[in-house]
């Protein structure tokens, strides 16, 4: 089997809580990685989760193994790798939840060429809202120990490598959305916010089942919220394990009750505050025309 329904949606939209609600529908499923990046694994360099020191899935060996251990994140870049995660799959509906595809160059034609039938959940949230739990996100993750201003100017200046551009690239919504539009057919798209999601919860998902043509009285709404803002108490020795690669050695090893009781110590609610100054600088920024795009010629040479 292979995917026929894509989220296409930026980080802290909202994504992995929506994805698990429709995984809770007995017509839809969710492949074992959420989010394979297939589609936009161009824009990754080859070293690039071992570098960020994220899940350091190896698609070819995930395969041979014959793994169904549960992921966030990976970069699949081998077709039938992709689609084996989707094998056995056999609900109407299976979801890729990868949230690189709204802003990445070509991935709206390598989506379109792969399944031209397929339906698109498009998710957005206040753009300095998302820009601002990113970073929450970013510091929390060990990803960054700069400041907000810092991160903005050096994305406003090119020096963050492309996939590194979290802030203002992945809040700028509309160009984006345009494209797929002028791809797909307006009735395989359907656009949600965040915010309705999070206020409106049985509402919003009525308007899912309508749209998928399924019955909106068995999604399980008691499915828990999923990927959570809270910040790291310890944020110094945070970072050092990131980029030591020891974080990702624990996550992976350590007993799971045991990582529950290091969490309950370890993550403290997220109180950050930040200066009306740094979010106005960011807000200008996200607001401003961004600069042209690459075009279709551009991408495929």
């Amino acid at each position: 089997m292979k995917p026929n329904l894509f989220l296409i949606a930026a980080p802290r939209t909202g994504s992995t809580q929506l994805a698990f609600l429709l995984a809770s529908h007995p017509d839809v499923d969710i492949p074992p990685i959420k989010e394979p990046n297939f589609f936009s694994q161009h824009e990754y360099p080859e070293d690039f989760v071992a570098m960020r020191h994220l899940n350091d899935v190896d698609p070819a060996a995930y395969v041979a193994r014959k793994s169904a251990k549960r992921m966030q994140f990976a970069i699949f870049r081998e077709q039938a790798h992709y689609e084996y995660l989707f094998q056995g799959l056999n609900a109407r509906y299976r979801l890729d939840g990868s949230t690189t595809y709204m802003h990445c160059d070509g991935a709206a034609e390598r989506i379109f060429e792969y399944a031209p039938d397929a339906k698109l959940i498009i998710q957005t949230r206040d753009p300095v809202g998302r820009a601002l739990s990113h970073y929450k996100l970013a510091t929390r993750s060990g990803q960054s120990d700069r400041s907000l201003r810092e991160e903005v100017e050096l994305e406003v200046n090119g020096t963050t490598p492309l996939p590194g551009r979290f802030l203002i690239r992945q809040s700028r919504y509309d160009a984006a959305i345009a494209h797929y539009k002028s791809i797909f057919p307006a009735e395989n798209i359907l656009e949600m916010t965040f915010e309705e999601m999070v206020a409106y919860t049985e509402a919003a998902l009525a308007k899912v089942a309508a749209f998928l043509g399924i019955d909106p009285e068995k999604f399980d709404l008691s499915v828990d919220e999923q990927n959570a803002g809270d910040s790291v108490r310890f944020e110094r020795l945070n970072v050092w394990l990131l980029r030591s690669g020891w974080k990702n050695r624990l996550r992976q090893f350590l007993p799971i009750k045991l990582k529950r009781m290091i969490k309950k110590v370890w993550f403290k609610k997220n109180t950050t505050a930040f200066a009306e100054e740094d979010i106005a600088l960011l807000r200008r920024h996200i607001e401003a025309s961004p600069a042209p795009s690459r075009t279709r010629d551009q991408i495929a040479s």
